[in-house]
């Protein structure tokens, strides 16, 4: 498989490991990996069950040397007769996955440092809930893939083990990642993963619709300059829309994002309670009621888009009847495959008074299952697969995926890259997560579900004040009772 077929794979979710289905270079992702500066790979073969042999490592290690730059050595205090055996992987995708090549590429430098060793990396799909079985069941891979956000419900039931007795003799530090990144693996004085990959959000903008109207490109430095620009973009009127500028609810950005922007913040760790009904996530909330009534109301803008051949925010975007929408690093590919697309990024703009930016991200950390049979083992693979050389490797062949570690962020690899795609990257000093709590289920569905306090203000139900504060009392009444549902 042509690293092109991998990159293109994973936005199109085809090309499942070990398959024989495959689907063809697309013409535009060339263009995509000329932007992001990434040259020709080769093949990587790959079997069902078992995806790199002693044999299939030699071969992943010649033919991905040039993005390596050097394996590192085995961890400090081990000889190569120290770790043998197999150890079994669940990644979180297959070869169509923006993390593979870098998988591949780890993987090889771990066996060829510990030969006696072999590593199975198998594709499970729902990886999270059979994870959940294995551990019960006392059959957990050696290390898996978790989606960092929900890392902390899940060490709750038991899923994960601590590893920081390991991580204190590695070598590796907490400062080397991302502040914001480390909240959501380490909690209670424990660490349970490593995290090898994450995102951030900025505003894609429909360059050509600026021109129309005779508007600058030039990031707007506020919220208010932000709103003029999209009224001048918006064709139509209520009822009878050509096309909107911006749409404030309903993408991967969500009222989280604006409350960070407000100034606000969700979540009190000191106290362990969410802030939901900070005054500034209320104002946040305000501002977008008053954009949805602006626009005809709520109900008129959701009947413009379902009027849509695809309704996303982000389908709307490139189609152009959307001027401008927040989404991560994951739509970079899309957005590069569109063919006369003329389109940049601006960081998100902060309300006013608000002193700068603010953008979040999530991502995926390595985890020690509970009932792991060698622990020290699982957390030596789970380190070749987050490490600064695996994040180097995946710089270059991610598809979207940042690093987490400040030396990988600081490769200076990203200044050879196409301008939109090194602004994500600037962004990252500038993130936050979601609440690292065992509620985040509940918060998830109390913030903007179907009943959630953003949804019941943007259909007039109720104002933003009273539905954040009685949301916000909900789920400190089930952190209080310790309940996760």
């Amino acid at each position: 498989m042509k690293a092109e077929e991998v990159v293109l794979g994973w936005a199109l979710g085809v090309g499942r490991l070990g398959g024989v289905s495959r689907s063809p270079a697309h013409p535009a992702t060339s263009g995509y990996r000329r932007a992001l500066g990434v040259g020709q790979l080769g093949g990587v073969g790959a079997t069902r069950r078992r995806l790199l042999t002693e044999a299939a490592a030699g071969s992943a290690v010649a033919v991905l040397a040039a993005c390596s730059g050097g394996a590192a050595g085995p961890a400090a205090g081990r000889t190569a007769k120290s770790i043998s055996g197999t150890l079994v992987y669940w990644p979180e995708g297959g070869e169509s996955n923006p993390s593979y090549q870098a998988w591949v590429q780890r993987i090889a430098d771990f066996q060829k440092d510990f030969p006696q060793a072999k590593v199975e990396m198998t594709e499970m799909q729902d990886r999270d809930a059979k994870l959940v079985s294995a551990v019960a069941a006392g059959t957990p891979p050696d290390v898996s893939v978790y989606d960092r956000y929900t890392i902390a419900a899940a060490q709750a039931r038991g899923i994960m083990q601590d590893i920081l007795p390991f991580f204190k003799t590695s070598g590796m530090k907490a400062d080397d990642e991302q502040p914001w990144c480390w909240q959501e693996v380490f909690r209670d004085g424990k660490l349970f993963g490593l995290p090898y990959s994450t995102d951030t959000r900025m505003v894609y903008v429909n360059r050509a619709h600026l021109r129309q109207a005779g508007l600058p490109e030039t990031a707007p430095k506020t919220l208010d300059e932000f709103d003029q620009i999209m009224r001048r973009v918006t064709a139509g009127a209520p009822g009878s829309w050509q096309r909107l500028g911006f749409i404030p609810w309903g993408n991967n950005w969500r009222l989280f994002g604006w409350g960070w922007l407000f100034g606000g913040d969700w979540y009190d760790a000191k106290a362990n309670r969410v802030t939901m009904d900070d005054p500034k996530n209320i104002a946040a909330l305000e501002w977008e009621v008053a954009r949805a009534q602006e626009l005809g109301g709520y109900n008129v803008v959701e009947g413009f888009r379902k009027a849509q051949p695809k309704s996303g925010l982000t389908d709307l975007f490139k189609a152009g009847t959307l001027s401008a929408t927040i989404n991560s690093t994951s739509q970079l590919l899309g957005m590069f495959a569109v063919q006369d697309l003329d389109w940049i990024v601006w960081p998100p703009p902060p309300a006013p008074g608000v002193g700068r930016t603010h953008t979040w991200s999530g991502g995926f950390a390595n985890v020690v299952p509970t009932g792991a049979k060698n622990p020290e083992a699982s957390f030596t693979l789970a380190k070749y697969l987050s490490d600064e050389e695996f994040q180097k490797i995946q710089n270059k062949t991610g598809g979207g995926r940042l690093p987490t570690l400040k030396s990988a962020a600081n490769d200076p690899y990203w200044k050879t890259v196409d301008p939109r795609i090194k602004q994500f990257v600037d962004l990252l000093p500038y993130s936050h997560i979601r609440p690292p709590i065992v509620q985040i289920e509940i918060l998830n569905r109390e913030l903007d579900g179907d009943e959630g306090a953003e949804t019941l203000a943007l259909k007039g139900a109720k104002a933003p004040k009273p539905a954040l504060q009685e949301a916000n009392q909900r789920v400190n009444d089930a952190i209080k009772e310790g309940r996760a549902s």
